[in-house]
């Protein structure tokens, strides 16, 4: 019997929606988690505050997440909020503040965890609830199980999964994206539609994911598309938000490829963010799987707008330019962690070790 969708998260749109949001429902006290500045800048955090102090729920903010964060930021989160005494969790931000609520609300339910234990599978207590506001069009971490975490001791991002992580409800305005640079709506757009184009390659692809997938490709696809043109309007972000949710629906069944595997290494070590990282591997994936899901690949380059590989590249390229290039000892490192990732077979094309070598092999100097 095969489950073809489970996703429990209430997800609210519009304009006001966290202001609007019954906040009381979920306790007295809770612990609101963002990174130390995008949070303020777009106002989400103002909104929430004034939404939380109207009701007289207690709050406290932890604004230490980094770009990437570790599990010791998230330990620390956690441990925050135990001590508080939340009742429930805030995520605000991109995916890095939302992936580490997700794992600080599994760290404040379960004291005997430590940074060494996460990843062990000895959680006896359900995380504390999550309630997640994006504020980019990017990661669809609002909507997903997964806590994707920066672990110094493998160098590398390793992913923490169970379905007890998806946040109990998502809000959604697009008003928070409006102060993003260009440059950073243009590369979440991208990790956007690479969840919605790798989930449409995958093994674990259902008709239902399909369907989302398809709708996904289509948003961020044509999204990318006005972005370059300098189309960007209230209409365009409110599509673009939509879209990312969509997409993180998909991987919240069917998770990842290669693409974000091979990425990792580049976000680790050089600093490129997530959506920099993926562009890096995204035309090659897609061009990769022609060999073995011909109908689905045209299907995608249908939905962007465009009519082969080449012109799909050039979209990437030309929202996110792949000009990067390191030493060759530091990409063969990359290619030798990139290889070894929990997803790189889960596409229905299997990258070989030649395929591996001659995708890093262009970012060497």
């Amino acid at each position: 019997m095969k489950n073809l969708f489970f996703n429990p998260v209430k997800v609210f749109e519009g304009r006001g929606c966290v202001r609007e949001y019954p906040w009381k429902q979920h306790g007295k006290r809770c612990l609101i988690i963002c990174g130390g500045h995008s949070a303020r800048l777009c106002g989400a955090l103002d909104d929430v505050r004034t939404a939380l102090a109207d009701l007289s729920v207690a709050f406290s903010v932890f604004d230490k997440v980094e770009q990437n964060p570790t599990v010791e930021t998230c330990f620390s989160a956690g441990c925050e909020a135990r001590e508080l005494g939340a009742d429930f969790i805030i995520g605000i931000g991109g995916g890095s503040p939302l992936d580490a609520a997700k794992a600080a609300a599994y760290f404040a339910s379960n004291p005997h965890l430590t940074v060494e234990t996460l990843y062990d599978g000895e959680c006896k207590k359900a995380p504390l609830p999550v309630i997640a506001i994006p504020t980019t069009a990017g990661t669809g971490s609002e909507v997903t199980q997964y806590s994707v975490l920066t672990c110094r001791q493998i160098e590398n991002k390793k992913t923490l999964k169970d379905t007890s992580l998806f946040p109990v409800a998502a809000l959604l305005d697009a008003e928070y994206t409006v102060t993003l640079p260009q440059s950073v709506t243009n590369a979440t757009a991208v990790d956007a539609l690479c969840h919605a184009v790798e989930g449409y390659l995958s093994k674990g692809a259902t008709p239902v994911s399909d369907a989302l997938a398809e709708k996904a490709i289509y948003l961020m696809g044509r999204g990318l598309s006005a972005l370059c043109e300098g189309r960007l309007d209230g209409l365009l972000r409110e599509k673009l938000l939509c879209g990312s949710m969509l997409a993180g629906q998909v991987i919240s069944v069917t998770g990842t490829c290669f693409v974000h595997s091979f990425g990792y290494p580049f976000t680790y070590f050089e600093g490129l963010s997530h959506g920099q990282a993926n562009a890096c591997f995204l035309p090659d994936f897609v061009r990769l799987s022609a060999s073995v899901a011909e109908s689905r690949v045209n299907r995608i380059y249908r939905l962007c707008g465009v009519r082969n590989n080449e012109e799909f590249r050039a979209l990437i390229e030309r929202a996110v330019p792949c000009n990067h290039r390191f030493d060759r000892d530091s990409v063969m490192k990359y290619s030798r962690i990139g290889a070894g990732g929990g997803s790189v077979n889960k596409g229905l094309y299997e990258p070989t070790p030649d395929d591996v070598y001659n995708m890093y092999k262009k970012y060497i100097i």
